[in-house]
């Protein structure tokens, strides 16, 4: 891993350097924390990782390991985008993650949190399909338990009931986990 400093040379930022070296690790870290976005949208929140990294890495440590900014800056686009709503990915403001690169306790505390998101969705994965699109409308699109019900075709009583126990199952399994839950 790198640092920052190894990527300045006459005071600017080899951004092509970086580019070649990062852009398959990017890759990667998006494809495994998204639900099955097409290429395009994975590439779109590559070009808006590097586009914040080179807009602001004046800001940064230059001892800093390069990986690490990239990696919190790409997840939390994603992250962002997919609480947004998760079928609308082409509307990223970038100065909303530009915030991120000031604080490196924000990026430490991208990875804590990355890896109880990635516990909560391996829960997710198990569940059976109706929970799961219960789960995913309402807490990554945000949906009104009413339109859930209607899309779904269930009662409103039944996805609030779902959600409840959906709640308590992924509590339970975090704290058998060892993580807090909030």
């Amino acid at each position: 891993m790198k640092e920052l400093k190894e990527y300045i040379g006459k005071d600017e930022l080899d951004i092509k350097k970086i580019i070649n070296d990062y852009s398959g690790l990017l890759y990667k870290v998006i494809k495994n924390n998204s639900y099955n976005l097409p290429d395009e949208d994975i590439e779109e929140i590559i070009t808006d990782t590097f586009f914040v990294i080179w807009k602001n890495y004046k800001k940064m440590s230059l001892d800093d390991k390069i990986s690490n900014y990239l990696v919190g800056v790409s997840k939390n686009i994603l992250f962002n985008k997919l609480r947004k709503n998760k079928k609308q990915f082409n509307n990223v403001n970038i100065e909303d993650y530009q915030n991120i690169i000031n604080a490196k306790d924000d990026v430490e505390n991208l990875f804590e949190d990355q890896d109880r998101m990635k516990f909560i969705e391996n829960i997710i994965n198990k569940m059976d399909k109706e929970s799961k699109e219960i789960f995913i409308y309402f807490y990554y699109e945000q949906r009104k338990i009413k339109e859930i019900s209607k899309i779904l075709d269930i009662s409103e009583s039944k996805v609030k009931t779902r959600l409840h126990r959906i709640r308590k199952k992924i509590k339970k399994e975090l704290e058998k986990g060892g993580y807090r839950y909030e």
